[in-house]
């Protein structure tokens, strides 16, 4: 086996991830949770971006406000060895306020927002210079601030431009900053929309210092709407292909069932007779799969249950929620505690106006990102047939 590449060296220790906002564009998955906490395959989205900064760092400072003390109790006070700070953001003021809500900070730092899926290769590509930011080629830029360049370096950030050029960078929010970021952020004056903007600190760093750029190399998945989430999750899903399956001891599986790929069941769950189980697929603590069911790149969250004969595909179930006999999910996120009734549907239909933001490193189609199903808020309950791309409110 060819030996895994070394990586670039980087002396930066210390990460601020800007984790603050409501996010009602995320709702009704943030109508009773915040954004970081959003449950992907059994662990809180925020968890996943720290993974990949495992033995990078050894602190990270949490900008918090909605839900803070949630948040903090949600992730302690460390995770997997990298000491957690949190800070709230008293005002809702923009980006550049939640930046000196972390300060004072007095050394080389990365700069992160909580709500995207980012690789591990794009923070450590923002570390060679010190002050660096990322670009990531997308297909439409119009929703995205767009690096300004010059001569190789970033002179500024376009905010959401009407006619972007074609080899446009978008911004994706990983950004490597020394101590004078912290000065310059302070002289930011409210935009036309009331707020401190962090894009208008890049402009001000560029004036007087060279800020350089790194192309995205890995995969970047933002987490913006209900839908993205659930792209978050079959993305993670996707990646533990190929691993072999994980099964606790006490998970009970009768004699004929059938598990096939990367499958995972938690303490105490149980799959029925004749139930098949296509990885990757992550099955929870006390999570039920009914006698001939079929459960296809799924996640289920603690205690989720599947009725005997449903089928479930692509989807998410959270914590408690449940699928009657003979229904069938397709696509479809199922917050904690819904319930799709004894034979009712949610099937899925490609929307081909849709243009995925995603990058995924080819682990995702065009058309899986495309297909959307039903979202089920906390608590909602379907009968009957729904229309592919609805939301249901709890």
């Amino acid at each position: 086996m060819a030996a895994k590449p070394a990586e670039p060296a980087c002396a930066t220790r210390h990460a601020v991830i800007l984790a603050a906002g409501e996010s009602k564009r995320t709702r009704p998955l943030t109508s009773h949770r915040p954004k970081p906490l959003i449950p992907l395959l059994g662990r809180p989205l925020l968890a996943h971006i720290l993974d990949e900064l495992v033995g990078l760092v050894e602190r990270a400072t949490l900008v918090v406000g909605y839900m803070a003390d949630t948040v903090e109790a949600g992730l302690g006070a460390s995770y997997r060895g990298i000491a957690l700070r949190y800070v709230r953001q008293r005002e809702v003021n923009g980006t550049a306020g939640a930046l000196l809500a972390a300060g004072p900070i007095d050394e080389p730092f990365f700069l992160l927002y909580g709500d995207n899926l980012i690789a591990r290769a794009d923070v450590l590509g923002v570390c060679d210079e010190p002050y660096k930011l990322a670009g990531l080629r997308v297909e439409d830029a119009r929703s995205f601030g767009v690096l300004q360049l010059a001569g190789g370096r970033v002179t500024g950030i376009w905010e959401k431009p009407p006619a972007p050029p074609p080899d446009a960078l978008a911004n994706p929010g990983i950004f490597h900053f020394g101590p004078a970021a912290m000065a310059l952020a302070a002289q930011i004056r409210p935009s036309p929309r009331g707020e401190l903007e962090l894009t208008d600190l890049i402009g001000l760093l560029a004036a007087e210092r060279p800020v350089g750029h790194h192309i995205c190399v890995g995969h970047w998945v933002p987490v913006g709407t209900p839908w993205e989430a659930l792209s978050a999750a079959q993305f993670l899903l996707a990646r533990r292909a190929g691993l072999r399956p994980q099964i606790d001891p006490t998970a009970a599986i009768a004699a004929d069932a059938s598990l096939a790929g990367a499958v995972t069941l938690g303490p105490g769950a149980r799959i029925g007779a004749g139930a098949r189980l296509i990885g990757p697929a992550v099955i929870a603590a006390g999570c039920v799969v009914g006698a001939g069911a079929r459960v296809e790149r799924s996640a289920l969250e603690a205690g989720a249950q599947v009725g005997e004969r449903a089928e479930l595909r692509d989807s998410v179930l959270g914590a408690g929620a449940r699928i009657g006999a003979a229904a069938f999910a397709a696509s479809s996120w199922l917050d904690d505690g819904a319930v799709l009734a004894p034979g009712a549907a949610l099937p899925a239909r490609e929307h081909e106006e849709l243009r995925p933001t995603a990058e995924t490193t080819g682990l995702l189609s065009r058309a899986a990102l495309r297909t959307r199903g039903a979202v089920l808020g906390r608590g909602a309950r379907v009968e009957g047939t729904a229309e592919p791309g609805s939301v249901v409110i709890g």
